[in-house]
């Protein structure tokens, strides 16, 4: 009897052992995935604000005319800059697109961030949960969107804020890894 009873202890706790190694196993499959789409994440949002750094920085280098900036609402920015520094100020647009224009990947929410570049192609620069834009004059008051529909208000921006907020396309444990970006920009031209 003293065996039977040996015998299952032992399955006992073999059977506990086979399943912590199990759980643990799964545990350390899952923080991976985590980490690497969380590392892709972040990989995008860098490569996407570097394209929008270097852009947003130059907005009112080499104008050809005084109305620098002019679109600005919540998710859409057009404006003039020398972004090839050829003295030719370029008209660029910055535009977040539907979800009905990103539907290769499972995540419902993706949008498409669009850029133009004079009455070139539309390219596409990422993609993003949110891409939202702020704009602020000279004192720093937040200028209102409603407002920003005229020329003159639109030629009192002086700062811009660019708040973006990416998630991974595939979900890990049906939730997406979000990473957000968010700076203000000063540019030296619009001063």
């Amino acid at each position: 009897m003293s065996q039977l009873l040996d015998i299952i202890g032992s399955f006992i706790t073999g059977a506990t052992i086979v399943l912590v190694v199990m759980n643990l196993n799964f545990q350390i499959t899952t923080s991976q995935r985590e980490n690497f789409f969380n590392s892709i994440s972040q990989t995008e949002v860098i490569n996407v604000a570097n394209v929008v750094e270097h852009d947003i920085y130059k907005i009112g280098f080499q104008p050809s005319t005084s109305n620098i900036i002019t679109q600005a609402d919540s998710n859409k920015i057009q404006f003039y800059a020398d972004i090839d520094n050829d003295l030719t100020a370029e008209q660029v647009t910055y535009s977040l697109g539907t979800t009905n224009d990103l539907n290769g990947t499972p995540n419902p929410d993706d949008k498409p961030i669009y850029r133009k570049v004079n009455a070139g192609s539309t390219n596409l620069v990422g993609s993003a949960y949110s891409f939202n834009l702020s704009y602020y004059d000279s004192i720093g008051n937040q200028l209102q969107y409603g407002s920003l529909a005229s020329q003159a208000t639109r030629n009192r921006i002086r700062k811009v804020t660019i708040d973006y907020l990416y998630q991974s396309p595939y979900p890990v444990d049906g939730n997406y890894q979000t990473v957000q970006w968010k700076k203000t920009f000063n540019p030296r031209n619009l001063n």
